[in-house]
């Protein structure tokens, strides 16, 4: 099982690279000014925007991305100086902020998903209707199995 494992991690990185890449050649120039972390962080507060509009407390953003609150304060301090995330109050706790991404960004950030979306749909239509329930399956039970802390191995 151990070798099948290894197999599948393969081909787990190996359309995350590509997936990467596809998005990579939608907003090259953008990428360049911005560090792995810095994309991650991005990508972090972009999809949780999108569940809060109105935007993300830096207490949310550090519990996506598995963080100390100081080091996700610390992401944020940068990526608002490049003008990336913007910062305004939160009208409902003046002692708190909201995050959000910039306007272009944001819009580069959805053109890619949405083509990133178009892709996957464009794969799962070349899928009998069996193949896409066990594909859609697969997925979610992965995800949930792997969302669930005790199901991994200590390190």
């Amino acid at each position: 099982m151990i070798k099948k494992a290894e197999i599948l991690c393969r081909e787990i990185s190996n359309v995350e690279t590509r997936v990467n890449e596809f998005c990579a050649k939608q907003v090259p120039a953008e990428l360049f000014r911005y560090t792995l972390n810095q994309m991650r962080t991005i990508r972090a507060v972009q999809h949780l925007t999108q569940e809060y509009p109105a935007g993300v407390q830096l207490k949310m953003l550090a519990e996506k991305l598995n963080v100390t609150p100081a080091a996700a304060s610390e992401m944020v301090d940068t990526l608002v100086r490049k003008g990336a995330i913007l910062r305004q109050s939160d009208p409902a706790d003046r002692r708190a902020v909201l995050l959000q991404v910039g306007d272009s960004l944001r819009e580069r950030f959805d053109k890619c998903e949405k083509n990133l979306h178009l892709l996957v749909a464009n794969f799962l239509e070349t899928l009998d209707d069996s193949e896409v329930a066990t594909v859609m399956a697969v997925a979610e039970k992965f995800s949930n199995y792997v969302a669930d802390s005790q199901n991994l191995p200590e390190v």
